[in-house]
Formats: structure tokens, C-alpha cells, sequence
């Protein structure tokens, strides 16, 4: 993990952008994974392919199939200050991780947040001991470039709320929804939740119905009875998924319905259906992964 002093300055200055450079793809799948770059561009963490021909990469994105992409991976020499992720339909061993084809973008951005971070905090122990600017230079022979842009500043989108009492339930929902940089709330039951409702304006509240107390049905019916929360969209969630209970999700005056373990296909079309933000990153990963 990146130290606390990257930590702090990424929070501060919103969305970093790092230089990605792809090797080995095809024309085609290029332009996939660069528009899927473009539009999650408001993450912590964003990747974009060089703006000019003498733009260093911070890191090296790798067609691990095609032969001559491992070679030109050779040829740019990366390191743990410059390192390199490998796409591939089967795992390999090597210095450099490997994520599956086909791409589960979920798996593709943590690995290439995972490497960068450990990048970052090579940069940071090399600043520190006064070899090179460990921010904005991969090394001290780069001071004669002028750097692009390194933050973007970014703000938060639509207000998201997630009722459930359970903490795996809450951090499966934290770990799908981080990469659109909604402003997340969460809430443990469903009392909590109607209080933060009606104090603050959510776009969609993603609501467990097995809770202690007050359950899910209880609480939609009460969150779409106000004037204050009726305009939110509400979200079931339930290991249970039968005609019956689907009903009873309708009848209490829920939106959608979604089916415990929650599968990532029916998240992304939840989230392109509700949050209109994301809608054209989530539809666009759809078709990608279709």
C-alpha cells in the first residue's frame, strides 16, 4: 500500500492520471480498453495512453499471447517504478502479474491500482533519499520533459446509500461501487437508514429486506411514502428471489430487485439504469464483456 503521505495528497487533489502504454493489442481492442479508460477517468486512479510520442509510460499494459508483445515488453524494460500488467487467457508465472481473459474489468484496475501504488511508494523512498522527484519523474534524466498534468480535480456524483447488516455484504458493495466515485453511505439497519434519508438526498439506496428490527419491505414502503425520499430509487437485496418475494419487493414499492450473492453483470445494469452518471461507463462495460 501507497504510505500515508500519498494517501493524503491523492485525497486531497482527487483523481491522479498515470500514462498507460499498451503493447501487442489489436486495433480493436485498443480502442476498447482506451474508451473504458476515458470513461472511468473519475476514478482515484486514472490510465490514459500517452498524449505524444516521447511521454513516458508509468506503466506497461501487455498482450501476454502475442509473442511480439513480450518482446517490445523486454525492450521497454519495466521496473518497480514503471511496471508492467500482462492480459492473457491463461495465467503465467513471470515478475509481472497476469489477469485472465476473458477481462474482468473489476480484476484489471485493481491489479494496475495494486502496481501503481507500489510504484508510488518506490518513487516516494527514492525522493526521500534524494535521487529523483519521485512524483512527477521516473528518473532524473527526465527532468528535461515537461510533464503533462498529473491531477485531475474531481468531484463526487450521485449519493448512493447501502443498507445491510451484514459487513461482507457492505464491502462487496464498497469494493463495486468505488471505481464510479459515487458519494456512498452506509447504514446497518433499517431505522439508520431512514434517518440518513431523510437528511440527505440519495439517487438510489441499495436496501438488504433480512435486517434486525425493521426489515427491507418496512422500510422501502416508508422511504417511498415521504415526500422528502420518494424521488430515491430503491434497490432490494435478498438471498431470497422467488415470484412471491419479487412481488412483495413491487407491492412495498421498490424499483428493482437483486438476488444475493450479486452478481457483477446485474450491479453494472443496475447502476447504468439508476445512477445517470455512470450510466455510459456501466453500459459500455457491458457491451464490452457481453
Amino acid at each position: 500500500m501507497m504510505n500515508l503521505a500519498l494517501q493524503s495528497e491523492a485525497v486531497q487533489t482527487g483523481t491522479r492520471r498515470f500514462v498507460l502504454e499498451m503493447l501487442g493489442f489489436s486495433a480493436a481492442e485498443k480502442t476498447m480498453l482506451a474508451s473504458t479508460f476515458r470513461l472511468t477517468g473519475r476514478r482515484s486512479y486514472c490510465y490514459a495512453e500517452p498524449a505524444a510520442p516521447n511521454e513516458r509510460a508509468d506503466i506497461y499494459l501487455v498482450n501476454a499471447d502475442n509473442p511480439d508483445a513480450i518482446r517490445l515488453m523486454q525492450q521497454r524494460s519495466p521496473s518497480m517504478v514503471a511496471p508492467a500488467v500482462l492480459i492473457g487467457r491463461v495465467a503465467s508465472e513471470g515478475a509481472w502479474p497476469v489477469v485472465e481473459k476473458p477481462i474482468h474489468w473489476m480484476r484489471l484496475f485493481e491489479q494496475l491500482d495494486r502496481q501503481m501504488q507500489e510504484a508510488l511508494q518506490r518513487r516516494a523512498q527514492r525522493d526521500e533519499e534524494g535521487q529523483w522527484d519521485g512524483r512527477t519523474f521516473r528518473r532524473a534524466t527526465d527532468k528535461i520533459v515537461v510533464p503533462p498534468p498529473v491531477f485531475l480535480e474531481t468531484n463526487p456524483m450521485e449519493s448512493v446509500l447501502v443498507v445491510d447488516d451484514s459487513a461482507t455484504v457492505r464491502a462487496f458493495m464498497r469494493t463495486r461501487l468505488a471505481p464510479f466515485r459515487f458519494d456512498v453511505d452506509y447504514a446497518e439497519n433499517g431505522e439508520m437508514a431512514i434517518d440518513m434519508a431523510q437528511a440527505k438526498r440519495y439517487t438510489c439506496i441499495f436496501l438488504d429486506i433480512l435486517m434486525p428490527g425493521m426489515d427491507g419491505y418496512q422500510v422501502c414502503k416508508r422511504i417511498k411514502a415521504s415526500p422528502a425520499t420518494k424521488e430515491a430509487a430503491v434497490v432490494m437485496l435478498s438471498s431470497k428471489s422467488s415470484a412471491f418475494d419479487k412481488f412483495r419487493g413491487t407491492w412495498a414499492g421498490c424499483d428493482a430487485y437483486l438476488g444475493k450473492p450479486v452478481g457483477e453483470d446485474e450491479l453494472l445494469a443496475t447502476i447504468a439504469r439508476f445512477l445517470p452518471s455512470a450510466r455510459r461507463v456501466a453500459q459500455s462495460i457491458l457491451t464490452r464483456t457481453s
